[in-house]
């Protein structure tokens, strides 16, 4: 894949995370910074991104991480078109404060035995297009995700979710996840820790 091709993707996917996934602060940030995080995650060893399409064009994406180090790396390697993505931000207080959260982030986030026994591989966000649901795109990708974990000797994977988010705390335990912990994140955001056994796994129509 050429370098003009792979730029149009992380665009595609940052594009879907600011129309999809609009609850979060990371759409705040802008596109030009989405598109930079996804190619970061892509790149490094320790994360996969991975598309759905159709007729050529992404309709869909999951992103995993064993380790978020990385892709921070990832991303201060590229500072320039990073502070540039960032600078509207950067001279916003409250934005600039919750940047620093979200480079703090860990998997330790909140407080507890529950917690700290959280598994160290995450899934970190996953979307569809609205006129691409229901044709199995979701479970596809939660299961391609699944795969990598296991080819890295991750038996099971953690997904946080935001205490507002009916659809996704639907579509997870119907996947086979288990609610293990109540955590608060990003500045006491109210969330749940989901545990996803990778052989567990199962869609149910």
């Amino acid at each position: 894949m050429s370098r003009q091709d792979s730029r149009l993707r992380y665009r595609a996917v940052a594009r879907l995370h600011a129309e999809n996934i609009d609850q979060g602060f990371l759409p705040i940030l802008g596109q030009d910074f989405l598109a930079l995080l996804y190619q970061a995650i892509d790149e490094s060893p320790d994360s996969a991104l991975i598309l759905a399409e159709e007729e050529g064009q992404v309709c869909g994406f999951i992103a995993g991480a064993l380790d978020l180090k990385p892709v921070y790396r990832g991303l201060l390697r590229r500072w320039p078109a990073l502070f540039l993505s960032l600078a509207p931000s950067l001279l916003i207080p409250t934005r600039l404060w919750r940047i620093i959260e979200i480079v703090r982030y860990s998997r330790k986030a909140g407080k507890g035995e529950a917690v700290e026994s959280l598994p160290a591989a995450e899934l970190l966000s996953v979307a569809v297009a609205p006129s691409c649901r229901g044709r199995g795109h979701a479970e596809a990708l939660y299961i391609e995700l699944a795969r990598f974990f296991i080819e890295r000797d991750q038996e099971a994977f953690k997904i946080v979710v935001g205490s507002e988010l009916e659809h996704a705390h639907r579509f997870y335990r119907r996947m086979g996840a288990e609610p293990r912990a109540e955590i608060a994140v990003h500045g006491g955001t109210p969330s749940t820790a989901y545990v996803q056994q990778c052989a567990d796994i199962h869609v149910s129509r």
